[in-house]
């Protein structure tokens, strides 16, 4: 691939500052130190470029509410600085968006057809109507359309080919995210009355957090010292899930959770719909082991020597039995290693695909 290859990657927030957003953040600079340009257009940009070969156009913030037109503006503001630019003659257009003409979409998340799945009086409205034609748009349903679909995880590959069926042959194999380098939990015998589990996640209800207690209040009939660590949900918000747990629960609130995996023993993460689960990634790059629902995306990278993926249909005692069982491994996971520079790559091999089918 030529060194001046020229990226533009779309996205309304660039930063480290959430999951998506610090996914375009980590690939913009992986692609800029193997010699790419990027040009990132956004609403805002939340910190300074690493790199002299990233160029920042900030299009300004919209007002959020109501947000599907906040997502048609910006959609439009991005079009107008592509043309305006002539950004299409030399460069490949990536999306994280719902953006209007680009030549690679990345899905970060389960495609909003999903409502289908509901009721039909909450699917009559211009919201939904708006959001169903953004993101067939997106996906390069519309005529004259071609676009490369990227997806984070299998999941949700799986979710956009049952919705939109006439985009299955542009559907790539996904790119998950990187995973930065993490202090790593240090190898140690685990007492066979204690050990700490722990449930990492805001979205607590749909992370699984009330499955998460029902399993903790049968693991600590086997482990009376069972520590019980809860980062993200709020003492107050799941008080009613922890009413049968006679134990002591370690309210951690919300904070960074980089510095917090070397205390657990165990992730746990019952996820009833997860399109990746970054806290997966991130507790097997520490060395931590996991137990884990096969809705979370992440799933597909949990090898046997990293933890265990189980259905939420199976009893609450194959949980408390695999939770146990690696409570008394005393063998270190093996670690889970992928460094950005491995996604730029993969990217960069999507990007000469689409060069490929310019010419």
């Amino acid at each position: 691939m030529e060194v001046d290859v020229r990226i533009v990657q779309i996205v309304r927030n660039w930063g480290p500052v959430g999951g998506m957003e610090s996914y375009v953040w980590h690939l913009s600079h992986a692609l800029a130190n193997q010699d790419c340009l990027i040009t990132v257009i956004c609403q805002k940009a939340h910190a300074k470029a690493n790199s002299e070969r990233i160029r920042i156009i900030e299009v300004g913030e919209l007002r959020q509410k109501p947000r599907w037109i906040m997502y048609w503006r910006f959609a439009n503001q991005v079009e107008e600085q592509i043309r305006s630019l002539g950004l299409h003659q030399d460069h490949i257009i990536h999306s994280h968006e719902r953006s209007i003409s680009h030549d690679i979409t990345t899905f970060h998340a389960m495609p909003f057809a999903t409502i289908k799945e509901k009721t039909w009086f909450k699917q009559v409205s211009i919201r939904v109507w708006a959001y169903l034609r953004m993101e067939r748009r997106e996906l390069g349903e519309l005529p004259g359309q071609s676009v490369f679909v990227v997806p984070v995880s299998r999941s949700i590959a799986q979710a956009i080919q049952h919705y939109y069926p006439k985009v299955a042959n542009r559907i790539r194999e996904p790119i998950p995210p990187g995973v930065n380098s993490l202090p790593q939990r240090q190898a140690q015998s685990i007492p066979q009355d204690g050990g700490s589990i722990g449930f990492f996640g805001t979205e607590w209800n749909r992370k699984g957090f009330a499955f998460f207690m029902h399993i903790a209040e049968q693991l600590r009939i086997r482990r009376p010292h069972l520590k019980v660590i809860v980062l993200g949900a709020e003492q107050a918000q799941v008080a009613h899930l922890c009413k049968s747990y006679d134990g002591s629960i370690e309210f951690l609130g919300w904070q960074p959770s980089a510095n917090l995996y070397q205390d657990l023993d165990l992730l746990l993460h019952p996820a009833s719909s997860e399109a990746y689960g970054m806290v997966i990634a991130e507790a097997m790059a520490c060395k931590v082991p996991v137990v884990v629902s096969d809705q979370c995306g992440a799933a597909a990278d949990v090898s046997i020597a990293n933890g265990n993926v189980l259905s939420l249909k199976a009893p609450v005692q194959d949980w408390v039995s695999a939770c146990d069982r690696w409570l008394n491994n005393d063998a270190e996971p093996i670690g889970f290693e992928r460094p950005w520079s491995q996604v730029a790559s993969e990217y960069l091999a999507e990007y000469e695909a689409i060069r490929m089918t310019k010419k």
